[in-house]
């Protein structure tokens, strides 16, 4: 399941892996790293200093067009799950032979950079996700802000678009401690992740397939000019990025019912990274009954990944994402 696309010299970073199928549903991400594997040459000749490989995390439940087997494989990756031999189903297996391929998690993987693909059915344009734990991603992700809605060698040319179409926004994890990052991504020296929606679960657009191309194509060309000492420093010394500041879950259906007991307000649906203050409509209970948000997580937030199909799933945990708005301190580069 893991391909090398390109390899040449040792570099700072050098080995990266662009993994997809975290999700078995999400299959924006296994389009573009088949697709990678057909363009070996390209890629050689585009960032010589990287030996980028290919992963299909979950093959599984990809080829079941399930987001998981058994349990959500996105939140497998902490050192104390890992090291978790009590753990069994498909997943909790799938992650620990991930880590023996791309580990020991930490500053001795044998991995340099994962780069995680995934999609989301909510109205989030083009996230970079990227974890406080990992001062290199943050600066990846100011770099690619500062390319994103200018033309240049990254825009494909076969027909999908260049991707700059979508809006492009920052996520930031505040977890400065790696050995608790639950995501495949962390594994790695270093990890990032790419967003992008909306897309309906278990289908191709045109539109998520190029935003993620670009912002794929964005990053390497930054490692690789990381590489050869000739990154541009950030444009300033903060980087206006969203803090996830936890969940607002939704009420639970009734008895014996799957689904949500509540359901977005009207108001909300599709603002991904709008502003919702406390007393603002956010849920509509089964009886009609409008919930306001109560301000639990802050006075002032941006609701994320509203709606999203997969937080239906309590192993992903239910409910609307809340996330401050701030200017971030670039962390200097180690």
């Amino acid at each position: 399941l893991v391909h090398v696309v390109s390899a040449l010299a040792s570099p700072l970073i050098h080995r990266v892996v662009v993994s997809s199928g975290t999700h078995g549903n999400e299959y924006t991400g296994v389009y573009v790293v088949h697709r990678l594997d057909l363009q070996q040459e390209e890629l050689a000749a585009a960032y010589p200093s990287l030996a980028v490989e290919t992963l299909v995390a979950n093959p599984l439940a990809h080829e079941d067009n399930r987001r998981f087997v058994h349990a959500d494989l996105n939140r497998m990756f902490t050192v104390k799950g890992l090291a978790d031999l009590s753990a069994i189903g498909y997943e909790p297996n799938r992650a620990k032979a991930i880590h023996s391929q791309l580990g020991p998690k930490g500053p001795d993987a044998a991995a340099d950079m994962i780069i995680d693909l995934h999609t989301t059915t909510a109205n989030m344009g083009c996230t970079l996700i990227v974890d406080e734990w990992c001062p290199l991603a943050l600066h990846v992700a100011a770099y690619v802000q500062s390319c994103w809605a200018t033309a240049d060698g990254t825009d494909e040319a076969d027909g999908l678009g260049d991707g700059r179409s979508m809006p492009f926004y920052i996520l930031l994890h505040a977890n400065p401690d790696q050995s608790r990052a639950p995501y495949l991504s962390s594994v790695g020296k270093n990890g990032m992740q790419i967003e992008v929606g909306p897309t309906p679960q278990g289908m191709l657009r045109a539109d998520c397939i190029a935003a993620t191309e670009r912002a794929l194509r964005l990053i390497l060309r930054y490692l690789e000019l990381h590489n050869n000492g000739r990154a541009p420093p950030p444009s300033s010394p903060t980087l206006k990025v969203y803090v996830d500041k936890g969940k607002v879950p939704w009420g639970a259906g009734p008895p014996g019912s799957s689904l949500p007991g509540s359901i977005v307000h009207p108001s909300l649906q599709d603002r991904d990274f709008a502003l919702l203050r406390a007393g603002d409509p956010l849920f509509v209970r089964l009886d009609g009954t409008v919930d306001a948000y109560d301000g639990s997580l802050g006075q002032a937030v941006h609701p994320i990944f509203i709606n999203e199909a997969a937080y239906y799933y309590s192993e992903s945990g239910r409910g609307i994402s809340m996330c401050e708005q701030v200017e971030w301190p670039m962390p200097a580069l180690h």
